[in-house]
């Protein structure tokens, strides 16, 4: 008895230290606005959980990962490493993350999935849904074999029988609309951020753009992608563009033979520019970043003229 009442208060301490931290106000990294604190995680909006972009380990900015919260409802973009930590920091659990959507599958875009989908497991989350393109069905048999161990334990332990193939589901999905649950609709359209040799063993792999419509509002990510047409179009009118960008710090940065990559697979400041003025998109946020700061803006702002937002991990953005 005394033991249940020691347990009962330590997880009490740590409810309350965990809300408290989830309070912390944010730096403001908007240009020209104000940024809402990222305890308002629970209204209508985006939250930059991570920002960073690429398999680099950086001290500023956690692996890229979004959060949209509409109705009630969360909605992950991507799911980069260290995503428990940042879902922590904006007062929530891995059990309030239902459904994932996944723009590829490289590496920094779902190293966080694994510890999210068996923390979420773990503490009897109700579901989750994984949207990806094509390989995501493997992806999740590889995370059900990392959930194994863990799960072998904790449902001898605790008596608890649904598996954790009960628990997550792929859905591999290719261009065209992918979701609608009646609160949000989402499309995808393909990018250019893949350049892949049709003999390749990736030849059918593809990196996506998306586009969410909700409420009257919508929001397009480009994901990661080369400078696209299509890609401008597809976000013709949205509210919200959340785009890349490889800054002119992150370009110089790279070994020479990586910089023709850059230029045709990511998004330099004037192609981000140019990308949001041709879709006359209201305001630009940016995202998927290293090394940026008012020189990138600055090349942005002469070619868009709308409200510009150079992401930082836990920046929130009210719809």
């Amino acid at each position: 008895m005394n033991k249940a009442i020691a347990r009962g208060a330590l997880l009490a301490i740590i409810c309350v230290f965990a809300t408290a931290c989830a309070t912390t106000t944010v730096e403001d990294a908007r240009v020209g606005t104000t940024v809402v604190s990222a305890n308002q995680a629970a209204s209508d909006g985006l939250l930059l959980l991570g920002t960073a972009g690429g398999p680099l380990a950086r001290p500023d900015r956690s692996g890229i990962a979004t959060l949209l919260t509409v109705g009630g409802k969360r909605y992950l973009i991507d799911a980069g490493d260290g995503i428990i930590p940042q879902i922590g920091k904006a007062g929530l659990g891995p059990r309030d993350i239902p459904v994932v959507f996944l723009t590829h599958l490289h590496d920094d875009h779902y190293a966080g999935l694994p510890g999210l989908a068996s923390f979420a497991w773990t503490v009897r989350g109700q579901h989750l849904d994984i949207y990806g393109p094509h390989g995501t069905a493997d992806l999740v048999k590889g995370i059900l074999q990392i959930m194994t161990p863990n799960a072998r334990i904790r449902m001898a332990e605790q008596r608890f029988d649904r598996t954790p193939e009960d628990f997550i589901m792929a859905h591999e999905y290719s261009a065209g609309q992918i979701f609608d649950d009646g609160n949000v609709r989402v499309s995808a359209i393909g990018n250019t951020h893949f350049d892949l040799a049709p003999d390749s063993a990736a030849a059918s792999d593809m990196s996506y753009s998306f586009r969410f419509e909700t409420h009257g509002r919508s929001i397009v990510f480009t994901g990661d992608t080369g400078p696209s047409a299509a890609v401008a179009e597809f976000a013709r009118g949205a509210d919200i563009l959340v785009s890349e960008m490889a800054s002119i710090a992150d370009r110089e940065a790279v070994p020479p033979f990586v910089r023709g990559h850059m230029d045709r697979e990511h998004l330099s400041p004037l192609e981000v520019g140019k990308l949001a003025a041709a879709a006359g998109v209201k305001t630009l946020v940016l995202t998927h970043i290293g090394m940026a700061g008012e020189a990138d803006v600055a090349v942005i702002r002469s070619v868009f003229k709308g409200e510009v937002i150079l992401g930082t991990d836990m920046t929130a953005i009210p719809l």
